[in-house]
């Protein structure tokens, strides 16, 4: 164990989404800003490991583009930090063999790809999975990088007999997690242990973002929080967006008393952290409000702390009006007075989204407003329309009807008169049983 007060200190990032687009919009120039703001942040707070939560990549099949963007990350911090250690795992998002194929490579840098789970007779192999950190007086700790974990990697359970039990695949993760931890824990003594997941934890907030795609684990979309035990210092996590912590890595109980070292022990972890760190840069419109950023991370002997850091925007993302909502002959004066500046370059200019309020059917409303923004240099997202829509009560499970008891055309009525306030005309229709036919052969 290292001497002084600071045992490890590490970067937690996650959710790059390299290779991302908004609205069908590039942005190659964000994103390589982003990265050079992320190892500024690195070098400035001299930290000791770098940890990228998952989603490295925004689908499984990067451009080369988008592989160059990463190396580059990496072969900068390889000649300006040649001692820092870089832990990254795979996300949903992620391609596991393409993200650990150049392993041999990425190890010059001193950078370590987790892609998937490897396993020895049955449990995580820790020569691969357990990453020790070197300081100037030898290992200040380690990180134990979980991938994210697929249905195949899990231990097989029978199916719970209660209907309130979890499911078979969560105690799964459940027991690999606790298992792995218990096993790193009599290999590294106290030193320092930091944790990684690419996993929805329950009671952690959702972007309602499709970027966050459902990662459905037996029929359920999170896992609970005690997963982790509480012998882990911090866990970093990856797969929601907004950064957040969750508390210590057990919720289930408060460590039991105890005398002498064990009390010691049960109160420093205690201290632990689960948290996630966000995405570094808005990935959808309901993300646009976000302080996206990274997590400066210190474990010492006695406690866990964090701090958010806050990643700039390289493009403006705005919302037009800033409050309230416009009419559609409102938009473009509205925008003329933003003075946007009609020399930027496509990839500087800033994303735009439009709030309007609709009064009735406006049939071609979208194709209205992309021809309105194209006299501007901006990059409009999908608009935030609000319909005269009817307030309606919720009803029972009882007076709610099968879908099969229902014909199409009384679903399509309900639905536009709950959109727009008013019954269809005879043109609505015609043009829903268009619909209807085409989906039918």
């Amino acid at each position: 164990m290292c001497k002084g007060g600071r045992l490890i200190k590490i970067l937690h990032t996650a959710d790059w989404h390299i290779g991302h687009e908004l609205a069908g919009w590039a942005r190659e120039l964000e994103q390589a800003r982003v990265l050079d703001e992320i190892a500024s942040k690195v070098l400035a707070n001299k930290v000791d490991a770098l940890v990228i939560a998952g989603d490295i990549f925004d689908h499984q099949n990067p451009s080369s583009a988008m592989y160059k963007m990463l190396y580059e990350f990496f072969d900068e911090l390889a000649v300006k930090a040649p001692d820092l250690v870089t832990v990254m795992i795979a996300g949903n998002h992620d391609s596991a063999g393409r993200l650990e194929a150049p392993g041999p490579l990425l190890k010059r840098a001193n950078v370590v790809a987790i892609g998937s789970l490897h396993l020895v007779d049955g449990t995580p192999d820790l020569h691969r999975h357990l990453i020790p950190v070197q300081g100037k007086d030898g290992i200040v700790g380690y990180i134990l990088a979980i991938p994210y974990l697929r249905p195949a990697d899990l231990p097989s359970f029978a199916a719970p007999k209660k209907t309130n039990a979890p499911s078979p695949l969560v105690q799964g993760i459940k027991q690999l997690y606790r298992q792995t931890i218990k096993a790193c824990r009599k290999q590294i003594g106290d030193l320092p242990l930091v944790v990684t997941g690419h996993l929805h934890v329950k009671g952690a907030s959702l972007s309602e973002s499709l970027s966050e795609r459902a990662i459905v684990i037996g029929g359920e979309h999170a896992v609970p929080a005690d997963i982790f035990g509480r012998e882990a210092d911090y866990v970093a996590l990856g797969h929601l967006h907004r950064a957040q912590s969750l508390g210590a890595p057990s919720t289930a109980s408060p460590p039991k008393k105890s005398k002498g070292g064990k009390a010691a022990k049960a109160k420093k972890q205690a201290q632990g952290l689960v948290r996630y760190a966000g995405s570094p840069m808005p990935l959808s419109v309901v993300e646009r409000s976000y302080e996206h950023g990274v997590s400066l991370v210190s474990v010492t002997n006695q406690k866990t702390s964090c701090k958010h850091l806050k990643l700039s925007r390289p493009v403006a993302f705005l919302r037009v009006p800033l409050k309230g909502r416009l009419k559609v002959e409102e938009v473009r004066d509205a925008l003329e007075e933003m003075n946007f500046d009609p020399q930027a370059p496509l990839e500087q200019r800033p994303f735009v989204q439009i709030a309007l309020q609709i009064e009735g059917p406006q049939p071609g409303i979208r194709a209205k407003l992309d021809e309105i923004c194209l006299d501007f240099a901006i990059r409009d997202v999908a608009p935030d329309i609000a319909w005269p829509g009817q307030k309606r009560e919720r009803k029972s499970l009882e007076a709610v009807k099968r879908l099969g008891e229902l014909h199409p055309d009384d679903l399509f009525k309900e639905a536009f008169v709950e959109c727009y306030g008013s019954e269809p005309q005879e043109e609505h229709i015609a043009c829903f049983h268009q619909l209807l036919n085409e989906v039918g052969t």
